[in-house]
């Protein structure tokens, strides 16, 4: 059995000289040093964060209180990690650390700072998609929300890539490289989804510039409608036959637009024919009973007119011109019904009466109609045989 060697030396020299023990250059007491200051700084990150939300609670007003307590809660974990990371790198400056250890402790705070950093960019872009799509709630502009995903997949892809070629230039990596090598693949897949790319631009255009909106009637090209969706990457349209037209965005947006549902009235006009029977007193009359007609009924907007304008050889023209204001069709229909209505008895109780579409034919005696020859013809005997 072999006997243990016991030292007779203090116990302070003992412990200090242990920790004065280099492993890998650091000092022992170093190494210990490097998890407590981790764990400071963990705490008082939380502490801080802790603090931020306490802030947050104590705010007067309802509104400004959930705005930033939701704020608070998006933010608070990846704004503690960075902030973790910084207390970390700033504590562990002092200590007598070797040049390897300090280059990996480096590598290692940029990583998990850009992780952090991401995640915080992230959940930013999250809070204020969400915020948007409220914000077009209250402004009733709610079709618009369909823009938000795809503008939140974009900033996300964004920030992301980024992110990465940030950490990966940090540490020491050539991106310029990889990405030169990169560039044929990058081109032919731009080419391939071109048109892809298109449509999705455009509909965004579509959703924000706001040219139509779900459940307008439109015209566009030779086709008219109703929209029932604008997508990402096509607009689907109901026709009156009620058939489905799917219409990539891209050429939508290249064509002429023209929004019914957007008008505010709707115009009446019309070429009423009054037959040559009507005299100069009818005329007036029924000028005067038709302008009354009008101004009597509250749909019709001020400045509509009622003109004798033209000869013709069937009849006696008059214009009718004036704006319904509504922008219901169907209640435009039942208006113009009623004012037709209205001058047929004014026509009526005039006495004069409506032209026929095709203009008569008058016989003088002697004269008979051949048919065929659109005009009369005189009638003749053939002459006796002597």
């Amino acid at each position: 059995m072999i006997p243990l060697a016991v030292s007779n030396a203090p116990l302070a020299d003992v412990f200090s000289g242990w920790l004065s023990y280099s492993l890998g250059g650091t000092p022992a007491w170093a190494w210990l040093a490097l998890p407590v200051v981790g764990s400071l700084a963990w705490l008082a990150a939380r502490l801080i964060g802790s603090l931020g939300t306490s802030l947050a609670k104590q705010r007067e007003g309802a509104a400004k209180k959930s705005k930033l307590r939701s704020l608070v809660g998006f933010a608070r974990k990846p704004a503690q990690w960075c902030v973790g990371t910084a207390l970390f790198h700033l504590g562990r400056k002092p200590l007598p650390l070797s040049e390897s250890l300090q280059g990996f402790l480096h590598y290692l705070e940029l990583a998990v700072g850009t992780v952090a950093l991401l995640w915080l960019l992230l959940r930013l872009t999250e809070m204020s998609s969400n915020f948007l799509g409220k914000q077009l709630d209250k402004t009733g502009r709610a079709h618009a929300k369909a823009a938000i995903p795809l503008i939140r997949s974009v900033v996300k892809g964004a920030v992301i890539i980024f992110g990465i070629v940030f950490l990966l230039q940090n540490l020491g990596i050539n991106v310029g490289a990889i990405l030169a090598g990169l560039g044929i693949g990058g081109l032919a897949l731009a080419l391939a989804g071109k048109r892809t790319v298109e449509d999705l631009f455009a509909g965004v255009t579509l959703v924000v510039d706001q040219p139509a909106r779900v459940g307008d009637f439109c015209k566009f090209g030779s086709n008219s409608g109703t929209i029932e969706d604008i997508g990402i990457r096509s607009t689907r349209v109901r026709t009156a036959d009620r058939t489905l037209v799917t219409i990539p965005n891209a050429k939508l947006c290249e064509l002429p637009i023209e929004n019914v549902a957007m008008r505010d009235r709707i115009l009446l006009k019309t070429v009423i024919a009054l037959s040559y029977d009507t005299n100069p007193a009818q005329m007036r009359s029924i000028l005067a009973s038709i302008t009354s007609l009008l101004a009597e009924r509250k749909e019709i907007a001020p400045g509509n007119r009622v003109r004798f304008i033209e000869f013709t050889e069937s009849a006696l023209n008059l214009e009718v011109f004036a704006y319904v204001v509504t922008r219901d069709f169907n209640e435009f229909l039942k208006v113009r019904e009623e004012i037709y209505l209205g001058i047929m008895d004014i026509v009526a109780g005039s006495g004069s009466g409506f032209a026929s579409p095709t203009p008569p034919v008058v016989l003088r005696e002697g004269e008979t109609l051949t048919v065929g020859e659109g005009r009369p013809a005189t009638e003749s005997k053939a002459p006796e045989q002597g």
